[in-house]
């Protein structure tokens, strides 16, 4: 319970210092690089070398590109009845898509399961970013106004996923797993570590704004329906369906049930994209998010 105190706490610190304007409107960018190239890589080889690999982490890793195509599927369906704009469309499909599995997701995992489930998170994580880094990337380059030649969509891609520093520190992890459990390097790393949690929610909170909620109520209300509610049942469907139990397939499906997430606005704005409807889905999904991690976590441990 006071770890949910924490990150409300640091979630309004950031909000606050961006109403008080005590931080630039670019600040978060900075925090992101800290985040990005010295925590999230931290959490990787302190974590990643513990993992017992088995056949049940094919769960969790393919459980973000099923959320994925889901959502692709979703909002054509229902694309005749809003008649959302080839834009909109585009963007609702990447923003509700994909989950907050580490800036919002590993803080939730420790609060509820416990750090040692982290090592869940991190596959969550890392196929998370290789969907933003592929579909994502792919889909957005579609849009209309943006096409790009095929060979340089899939340079794009290949890049953006051999150049993310956690995905470098996760291979790294795996191919010298031996010589990290030799080092004894868990107090240092574990400093840089517990730096994501509080960095990230202040960062998150730096960007909050909730523009648009007007003149976009329906793509905004489907978005969060299919984010925060439709796509956790599907998967906790999954597992119930196949009579998987226990903690690893609980905190997979708690991963899924995380708000929208923050880096895909980053594509979403890099391809011409409504950016603006993204940052306020991604602003209230974390909120409503939040206000529903009780029940979520309630109803998995119950039926998982």
């Amino acid at each position: 319970m006071v770890n949910f105190f924490i990150i409300l706490v640091c979630l309004l610190i950031g909000y606050l210092f961006r109403f008080f304007k005590l931080a630039d409107k670019d600040n978060y960018k900075i925090v992101n690089n800290w985040i990005i190239y010295v925590g999230l890589p931290a959490i990787a080889l302190l974590h990643m070398p513990k993992i017992d690999w088995s056949v049940q982490y094919l769960f969790t890793a393919l459980l973000p590109f099923f959320i994925f195509g889901l959502s692709y599927v979703f909002f054509r369906l229902i694309q005749p009845i809003f008649d959302f704009s080839s834009r909109t469309l585009t963007t609702l499909i990447i923003v509700s898509g994909l989950s907050n599995t580490s800036f919002v997701g590993f803080p939730l995992i420790i609060s509820f399961f416990g750090v040692e489930q982290l090592k869940v998170g991190i596959v969550s994580d890392q196929a998370t970013f290789f969907v933003l880094s592929s579909f994502g990337v792919f889909l957005a380059t579609s849009f209309k106004p943006q096409r790009i030649k095929t060979v340089q969509k899939y340079k794009l891609i290949a890049r953006r996923i051999l150049s993310f520093p956690p995905f470098v520190a996760a291979l790294f992890a795996l191919c010298f797993q031996d010589v990290l459990r030799l080092i004894s390097l868990d107090d240092f790393l574990g400093s840089l570590a517990a730096t994501v949690s509080p960095l990230a929610l202040f960062s998150i909170g730096l960007q909050l704004h909730f523009q648009r909620i007007g003149t976009e109520i329906n793509a905004i209300g489907a978005s969060l329906f299919y984010k925060l509610l439709l796509a956790p049942t599907f998967a906790l469907l999954v597992a119930t369906v196949m009579g998987w139990k226990g903690v690893f397939f609980q905190v997979s499906v708690f991963e899924m049930a995380m708000p929208s997430l923050v880096a895909s606005s980053i594509v979403i704005q890099s391809f011409g994209l409504n950016a603006k409807l993204a940052n306020t889905i991604i602003g209230l999904s974390i909120l409503f998010g939040l206000a529903l991690v009780f029940l979520w976590h309630s109803v998995i441990i119950t039926l998982l």
